[in-house]
């Protein structure tokens, strides 16, 4: 029970000390990416402990909050559908639908006035920003019901998060484990703000990553499909899980496989518009800035050259001990939201809503950690 209340406690705090850091505060952002790297190791020495299974109590206690914050979401969630609010990501998106039902390609059509923020660029990069895969997951919807749409499959969306998350856990652990995972999950305000208020796209590139993690050890192919749905949908985070899903050697080439036909929704977008599609996907993310919400905002070019580098040799590090040894789950897991951090520390921003990319991994590993059972590496052993 202890392990259980101190596993909320830790994991809200870090989230809220996340959000609450403002624009031009970079720095501190960075130390918050540091210090959760280095909780990683740690979760996941917490998790290979052997203690007695988890009281009748616990059971209870996981199960109800589990339920209770569900039915909280959803109350939530069903308000910000009748009145909703949100940013230029989710406004783009049915912008973008509208234009693909009207027969256009929206990497050709002016959908993004903003440029995604870029000042001073060409006609060519208001197209749409993101790939095809989102345009998939939002248009049953978003089409007929516009912005109230894209909020209703995010409703979806964060309810089949907390499903992954909890399956991760329980896959790990025990059904109580993914009961307490998932109750933490849902207790978290910040992710339903960023998907159910402000109509964050994340999840739609990030559950496919939480699924893939499951199904790493038994099915390579639809693993690496996954991935390149998850990539097909947003370029990050999918690109850092490449190299920490790879499963073990004989099955490689299924997931590499995997991956190209996951790709497969770019190709027809791509082929009829490729300069634009180019420019809005590609060149967009070479030129953007770095913006104020970043630590390398100001600083010199030298400096920004060395934080990547180091940044790449990590991500290398990764995929070699991947590469080269059998891990668990949940060593794919924390490899997984290190790749994530690495990546996220060294970009032109760290905007809130890429959060999400990371959290619902340590969601998973908190909740792992919190309850864990007896024998849980040998018994996992055995199911190989």
């Amino acid at each position: 029970m202890g392990r259980l209340i101190a596993a909320e406690i830790l994991v809200s705090l870090a989230v809220f000390a996340l959000q609450e850091v403002p624009r031009g505060h970079g720095m501190v952002t960075l130390a918050y990416m540091v210090a959760l790297g280095m909780a990683l190791p740690y979760l996941r020495s917490l998790a290979k402990r052997d203690l007695p299974p988890p009281s009748p109590q616990v059971r209870r206690i996981a199960t109800v909050g589990a339920i209770g914050f569900a039915l909280a979401q959803l109350a939530f969630g069903i308000v910000r559908v009748a009145k909703p609010k949100v940013l230029d990501i989710a406004t783009t998106t049915v912008a973008a639908i509208g234009a693909l039902a009207h027969g256009a390609n929206p990497y050709d059509v002016a959908i993004d006035p903003l440029a995604g923020g870029i000042a001073g660029v060409g006609a060519s990069i208001h197209g749409y920003k993101y790939l095809p895969v989102m345009l998939v997951a939002y248009a049953p919807l978003g089409l007929p019901f516009g912005i109230k749409g894209i909020v209703a499959t995010n409703v979806i969306l964060q309810g089949a998060t907390a499903l992954a998350v909890g399956a991760l856990a329980a896959r790990a652990g025990s059904a109580v484990a993914g009961l307490a995972a998932a109750a933490l999950y849902l207790s978290l305000p910040f992710p339903a703000f960023q998907v159910l208020a402000r109509g964050a796209n994340d999840l739609v590139a990030v559950l496919p990553l939480l699924v893939a993690l499951l199904l790493v050890e038994r099915q390579a192919f639809w693993t690496g499909l996954l991935v390149g749905v998850s990539i097909a949908a947003k370029l990050m985070p999918g690109l850092a899980a490449v190299p920490c899903l790879v499963p073990e050697r004989g099955r490689r080439g299924a997931y590499a496989a995997g991956i190209v036909i996951g790709l497969a929704p770019i190709v027809p977008f791509a082929a009829t518009a490729p300069h634009a599609f180019f420019d809005n996907i590609v060149l967009f993310n070479l030129v953007r800035p770095i913006d104020d919400t970043s630590w390398l905002d100001g600083m010199p070019g030298a400096v920004v050259a060395i934080a990547r580098a180091a940044a790449l040799l990590g991500l290398a590090a990764i995929a070699v001990r991947v590469w080269r040894r059998d891990v668990t789950v949940p060593e794919r897991g924390g490899a997984l939201a290190l790749a994530i951090l690495l990546v996220f520390a060294v970009g032109p921003d760290m905007h809130h809503n890429y959060y999400l990319w990371f959290i619902p991994i340590f969601a998973a590993l908190a909740g792992r950690a919190a309850v864990p059972s007896p024998g849980d590496d040998q018994r996992r052993e055995a199911a190989r």
